[in-house]
């Protein structure tokens, strides 16, 4: 069985950068979305989507499907970028060689603000007059045209802080290029995810799950929280989150641990979160000894699991079969009961990333994908537990 990697900052199931997320969101035309802010819809087809790509200058977005973030080879001119990401056509990248000029692809530059210039003064050489405001995860930005071997889409924005200037491009041929709704998927799912800590540290930024909670929207809040999982362990590179877990979630800080306890039971007066998922769990381990059992009845409680197994009939086919355990998309999501949320398991988003790798090349991705929906549950599930005993317990008996 592989193991999870983090590929700069992709995190990804499988082998090389193909753990992709999917994009099926339609957009108007440019000039009407530049005006718009780009907060994300909740009601957009990608709500579930969890396959992120983190940067080490704190952010992070939805991978698209067909498509692979690289680190850029070119040579840059001053003022170099820190970061510089290209976003690929998977099969124009596997077909780079061959071609005698790049094809239109979508840029991503971090450059360093010390001095504080204004947004215009990073707007890039061939850019066109007349910018347009736009809001990019809550930062204010400019929207503009651009043109060069192609036309271009582009928006610059900074960083919340002011250290960093962030700017996108899109070149496109056409209209209708694939680029264009890669450019605007990727301000839709934008997101300022790192704060800077003491000492030079960065820390989670839990503003996002806190206005998901808020609101109650159980899905949304449960999709940051699997975001803020991955991005500790992106950070951290501590274990495995997704093969085996216990690595990982024995090191998982205890701060993190009690401020996601924390704004969980505060929304839901106590019973979603950490310490009501614990309540349940010693429950059901004094009804039996049997590790396995502990697990399913758990799993029971909170809705994990489901009434009878997987047939023949369902999303991933044979991978699937046999199984008991739901996928995100399968749970009731409107009415929790207690202690399901923060959700355990592997979404299905993952699941399809992980499953479409089979086509170039993986060979274990199959037999991964079954161990993850469902032998995964009895490794994860009691090294949680552990961890919460660890966390939880010994900040109780620190407030006695």
């Amino acid at each position: 069985m592989k193991r999870a990697a983090v590929v700069g900052g992709l995190v990804t199931l499988g082998l090389g950068i193909l753990g992709l997320g999917v994009l099926e969101m339609r957009f108007p035309e440019r000039e009407a979305i530049a005006a718009e802010t780009t907060t994300p819809n909740p009601d957009a087809p990608d709500v579930n989507r969890d396959v992120f790509y983190f940067s080490e200058y704190g952010f992070r977005f939805v991978m698209p499907k067909g498509f692979t973030v690289v680190p850029s080879e070119e040579q840059s001119t001053a003022p170099v970028p820190v970061q510089h990401l290209e976003i690929w056509n998977l099969g124009d990248f596997y077909n780079r060689g061959n071609q005698t000029e790049n094809p239109p692809i979508v840029r991503i530059r971090v450059f360093e603000n010390p001095q504080g210039l204004p947004l215009r003064d990073w707007k890039g050489e061939l850019s066109e007059e007349g910018d347009r405001p736009i809001s990019v995860a809550g930062q204010e930005g400019l929207a503009y045209s651009a043109t060069g071997l192609y036309e271009s889409d582009n928006v610059v924005f900074s960083s919340p802080d002011g250290r960093y200037v962030i700017r996108i491009r899109a070149d496109y041929i056409g209209p209708e290029d694939d680029t264009r709704e890669v450019f605007q998927g990727l301000l839709q799912s934008f997101v300022f995810d790192l704060v800077p800590g003491a000492t030079g540290t960065t820390q989670i930024d839990y503003s996002h799950l806190q206005q998901h909670l808020a609101a109650q929207d159980w899905q949304r809040a449960d999709l940051e929280t699997r975001a803020i999982l991955s991005r500790i362990w992106q950070r951290d590179r501590q274990g495995d989150l997704y093969y085996g877990s216990s690595g990982f979630l024995a090191n998982l800080p205890c701060e993190d641990v009690r401020t996601i306890d924390q704004l969980w039971s505060a929304a839901s007066q106590g019973r979603l979160g950490l310490r009501a998922q614990q309540r349940i769990w010693e429950t059901v381990s004094a009804q039996t000894t049997d590790p396995r059992e502990r697990v399913d009845r758990f799993g029971q409680a909170v809705g994990w699991r489901r009434d009878t197994p997987w047939g023949e009939d369902n999303p991933f086919g044979f991978v699937l079969v046999g199984s008991s355990w739901n996928l995100d998309t399968t749970m009731n999501v409107s009415e929790p009961v207690d202690g399901q949320f923060p959700w355990g398991g592997i979404s299905a988003s993952r699941l399809e990333s992980l499953l479409a790798e089979t086509a170039t090349g993986c060979g274990s991705c199959t037999t991964d994908a079954m161990y993850l929906v469902s032998d995964r549950y009895y490794e994860y599930i009691p090294a949680l537990f552990e961890r919460l005993d660890t966390c939880l317990c010994n900040e109780a008996k620190t407030e006695e």
